[in-house]
């Protein structure tokens, strides 16, 4: 939901997106549809005790209990603080000094909108033997993915790209920037093989191997393990996940180790 919504339209989208009725929500709130109508449409106002309920009630993400405080007018216990703020950036060295510095292998933080905010060192070779410079900016896991220099690097993409299009479709229910790249990217015919891909597999795996080629090294086999902070509360950083480079044989191991 986008913020300089009236409630009753940020109650509509939000029980659209979730797709329940008036009077399903209703009786999962202890209200009444008619209560409900006349939030949607203005006629009346919410309380603090509705809001309550309703985010207790139903599984929202902080971004959504933001907006729907926002969109009340009152007291938002959700504002969105700056990337830059100390909150912000105690969080992220806390994650990357805790978690992604005690990963042997490559590992990364990624924002709602996939932009990486921090990285291992190992991560930041790893883009930089696919010829990706990640020195000076956060870069766009979706941008490198999705581009042509990297997808020719990746020897089984038909394969391994079935995994990502699901992961993105998912992503991009939650998402406007991830569902504007998802659907430029099907525009521009990189999917076009999945439908086939689906049908056409006589049993599918447990799990793909990625098959990726660096410039210089052995041909590696690897997977993404994503995480997330079960307790994470803060607008900026809803959807925060925390992506881990498996390596899948002993020569893809003893080459992303020694990525120091």
């Amino acid at each position: 939901m986008q913020s300089g919504l009236s409630f009753g339209s940020a109650l509509k989208t939000l029980r659209r997106t979730l797709g329940i009725s008036q009077l399903a929500l209703a009786a999962q709130l202890s209200s009444t549809q008619r209560h409900l109508s006349f939030l949607e449409t203005g006629r009346s106002k919410p309380t603090v005790g509705f809001l309550r309920r309703l985010c207790s009630e139903l599984n929202l993400s902080a971004a959504q209990r933001s907006a729907l405080f926002e969109a009340s007018g009152l007291r938002n216990p959700y504002s969105q603080r700056s990337l830059s703020s100390t909150e912000i950036t105690e969080a992220l060295d806390m994650i990357e000094r805790r978690i992604l510095q005690n990963w042997p292998f490559p590992a990364f933080a990624l924002d709602r909108d996939w932009t990486v905010l921090r990285m291992n060192p190992r991560a930041a070779r790893l883009f930089a033997s696919f010829g990706f410079d990640v020195s000076n900016a956060a870069p766009s896991l979706l941008t490198v993915i999705l581009s042509p220099a990297f997808r020719a690097r990746i020897h089984n993409w038909q394969e391994a790209s079935l995994g990502l299009y699901f992961r993105l479709q998912s992503a991009a229910g939650r998402d406007p920037a991830i569902a504007a790249a998802f659907a430029r990217a099907r525009q521009e015919g990189i999917f076009d093989h999945i439908p086939a891909l689906i049908t056409g597999q006589h049993q599918a795996p447990v799990f793909t191997a990625l098959e990726i080629g660096p410039s210089a090294g052995p041909m590696l086999r690897m997977t993404p393990f994503v995480g997330q902070l079960a307790t994470l509360q803060d607008v900026r950083l809803d959807g925060l996940e925390i992506e881990f480079m498996v390596p899948l044989d002993d020569a893809s191991e003893d080459f992303l180790a020694d990525l120091q």
